[in-house]
């Protein structure tokens, strides 16, 4: 004989409330059906569970003990079973930078709806990193990860390459020593490192050859990745880019990548949702399918 599942069910509602009748209501079940299910359970376990004295009922030794040990387990059941059902059309409200979703998210987003038709995932241009308000998004992508109470994913940690046009490339992949990089305008993004100084990325990658920029170099400010990597598609010099801020198909047709070495920023990003959320399969489902595709980049 298996477990009988439904009569444990009934014995845990008759122990909480020491009452057959008042378990057949919440159960709406006969009391004759409990007691069925009762003796069902005590004649599997072959142990007495109830002490009946008239209207009185007492759980056993064995009973208490019992018990406590599957109430338990039922109640895990129960709550898997609520977060389901409650999760069943699985909303999701993503809060990410616009330029990292253009040029990232969405182009795989086809990839991520066939595979979780379930999920209903909205974007929202999230405006100022570090700010997690639940009341605007479920989730971020974030590079302020919190310290606490949240449920984290590490995604990937920036570095910066340089990247070109075709016609740039054309004479610049033949350059064999990095100085010589700054024959050609070099654009800057100033929101490339924290400190927020014009031409840091550029004077970090030189130094990163034991070398200086050059004094002589023409470097081209723009306040962001995505306007230094706009420059760089039109021919407008040699820009250090994420490759996250650069499409599948920039890389093939528009913006190409020189054989020199990359460095890091201060930046890594994170995928995190409040961890009172943990067990939202939308949210799980998300933050799997985001480790995935940033490890087959």
């Amino acid at each position: 004989m298996s477990v009988p599942f439904r009569a444990i069910h009934y014995f845990v509602e008759v122990a909480r409330l020491q009452s057959f009748s008042r378990a057949a209501e919440q159960l709406h079940v006969s009391q004759s059906a409990v007691s069925h299910q009762v003796k069902l359970l005590e004649s599997y376990l072959d142990k007495p569970l109830f002490v009946r004295k008239g209207r009185t009922v007492m759980l056993t030794a064995v009973g208490q003990s019992y018990f406590q040990e599957v109430v338990g387990a039922l109640e895990l059941v129960e709550s898997a079973t609520r977060n389901v059902k409650e999760n069943d059309t699985r909303q999701v409200r993503l809060a990410i930078h616009g330029s990292l979703a253009v040029k990232w998210l969405i182009p795989a987003l086809d990839d991520f709806r066939e595979r979780y038709p379930n999920i209903d995932l909205t974007l929202q241009m999230l405006t100022q990193d570090g700010q997690f308000d639940s009341q605007w998004a479920d989730c971020f992508i974030t590079t302020q990860p919190p310290g606490t109470g949240y449920q984290r994913y590490h995604l990937y940690d920036e570095t910066l390459k340089p990247y070109c046009s075709k016609s740039v490339w054309t004479e610049a992949h033949r350059i064999t020593e990095p100085v010589e990089l700054a024959r050609f305008p070099l654009l800057s993004a100033i929101s490339a490192f924290a400190n927020g100084k014009p031409g840091t990325d550029w004077q970090r990658w030189f130094e990163k050859v034991s070398s200086r920029l050059p004094k002589t170099a023409r470097v081209h400010h723009f306040s962001h990745l995505l306007l230094a990597a706009e420059a760089a598609k039109y021919g407008q010099g040699i820009a250090l880019l994420n490759e996250f801020m650069t499409t599948e198909e920039e890389r093939k047709n528009s913006l190409f990548e020189l054989p020199f070495h990359s460095i890091r920023t201060d930046d890594s990003f994170y995928f995190v949702y409040p961890s009172s959320t943990a067990k939202s399969p939308g949210l799980e489902a998300l933050g799997d399918w985001l480790v995935t595709l940033c490890r087959n980049r």
